[in-house]
This record gives C-alpha cells, sequence and structure tokens, in this order.
C-alpha cells in the first residue's frame, strides 16, 4: 500500500482521502442552517437531501476507519463524539441560563430547529421535533469540533476559544439572525444581553474541547501534516522521474 509518512507514524491516502470527505461531511449541516435562512432552500430540504446524507456518510467514515486501522481518523471521529457532546452539555448550560434566567435570546435554538427540519413551524414544537432539533444541535457541535481537530489537531486549549469566538462571530452577522427576529448581534432583541449570552456560552464550549482536545493522548495530527508529506513525496517523485 502506498501511504505517506509522519512524524509519528504513517497515514494511507486512502485515509487523507477519507479525511477530506468526513471533513465536508462535518461542514454540511452548519452550513445548511445558513443557507436555508437565505431563503434558497427550506430547512426541511436540506435536513432530507444534504444533512441526513452527510450525517451517514461521516457516520459510515467513521466506522471504516476503525475497521480499515486509519488511526489518525479513527482518533478524530472518536474523540469529537466525546468532546463534542461534553462541549454542546457545557455550552448549554450557559445557554439556558441566559435564555431562562437572563432573558438574553429569543427563543431556544435546538427548538427552532426541530420544527424547521420537521417542517411543523406553524404547529410548533412537540417531543418528535424536540428530538429532532436537539439531535442536529448536539450533531453541529461534534461536527465543529471534528473540523477543529482535523485542522489544528493538538493545540493549547486557548486556541480552541479564538476558533469558537470566531463561530459565535459569523453567526451573529449570518442571515440566521433574521430568522430569530434577533437582528445582527441581537440589537433588534437584546442589544447586550443577546451578544454576552452567546459569547459566554461559545466560551465555554470552546473551553472543554480545547482542554480535552490539548490533554487527550489520542488527538490527531492535523491535516496540514498529511498535506505536507504529500508534497513531498510527489516532489521526491518528480525528482526520480527527471
Amino acid at each position: 500500500m502506498v501511504v505517506m509518512t509522519t512524524k509519528s507514524y504513517t497515514v494511507s491516502y486512502a485515509e487523507f482521502v477519507g479525511t477530506l470527505i468526513a471533513l465536508a461531511a462535518a461542514s454540511v449541516s452548519p452550513l445548511a442552517f445558513t443557507v436555508a435562512a437565505t431563503g434558497y432552500m427550506s430547512m426541511h430540504t436540506l435536513g432530507l437531501v444534504a444533512i441526513a446524507p452527510a450525517v451517514f456518510i461521516w457516520l459510515a467514515i467513521a466506522v471504516i476507519s476503525r475497521l480499515s486501522g486509519w488511526r489518525n481518523l479513527a482518533s478524530a471521529t472518536r474523540l469529537s463524539i466525546f468532546a463534542g457532546v461534553a462541549s454542546v452539555v457545557a455550552m448549554e448550560v450557559v445557554r439556558m441560563f441566559g435564555f431562562r434566567v437572563f432573558h438574553g435570546m429569543p427563543g431556544s435554538l435546538p427548538m427552532l430547529l426541530g420544527v424547521l427540519l420537521t417542517n411543523h413551524f406553524m404547529e410548533g414544537p412537540n417531543w418528535w421535533t424536540d428530538l429532532v432539533g436537539w439531535a442536529d444541535h448536539f450533531w453541529n457541535g461534534i461536527g465543529f469540533v471534528f473540523i477543529y481537530f482535523i485542522v489544528f489537531g493538538r493545540q493549547r486549549w486557548w486556541v480552541a476559544i479564538l476558533y469558537v469566538l470566531g463561530i459565535a462571530t459569523i453567526f451573529m452577522l449570518s442571515p440566521v439572525m433574521n430568522i430569530l427576529g434577533a437582528g445582527i448581534f441581537g440589537q433588534d432583541f437584546a442589544p447586550v444581553k443577546f451578544p454576552l449570552t452567546v459569547y459566554a456560552a461559545h466560551l465555554v464550549y470552546g473551553i472543554v474541547f480545547g482542554y480535552i482536545g490539548q490533554r487527550s493522548a489520542s488527538t490527531p495530527v492535523n491535516i496540514f501534516h498529511h498535506i505536507a508529506v504529500l508534497i513531498r513525496r510527489f516532489n521526491g517523485i518528480a525528482k526520480v522521474s527527471s
């Protein structure tokens, strides 16, 4: 088998391609809400034709990576699930406090996702829409963590804070704010409480998975190591051919 070698282990070209596919799949759901907010396609349709297939592909690659011995990718998927769930739980503690006590948000984002994904916006939430909404919310949390581990690998925990603060800022500048009825940075709802709630929740989210990534022995090597090795290999082949 043709392989690429990093400082500590060897990774196959198949694993590299699988990593790229998994990276793309993890990016679908976070982008879907923004696409739906532009009005080009409903969240319900995106859930059927984009989000659900992307989740299936990501989970399939996670299983394949485990069975094929793709150590780096298997570690990334496994650690992303653990760190993603833990981080979302921590984030929700802050967000729920901001929503119910601080009144810093206009509503529950997972509940909104649920009624949009199931096309029950007019009927309102029920147990099924809430289940779908929370599942998508946790999946987004796992996806963002997976993207972080693949792109950055092992870093100091504060790098994750910069990453999530960027996500929070993009969120508050996105068309999603129109669906929430909050306006850019929540200026139409709670000019101070809204951004404080969003940034505080994302801050806790980043601290948790950033610390887990820094401390875990299974944190994957970032994808740029693979790309660098791949370039060196092609350069070596080119020199031999000439």
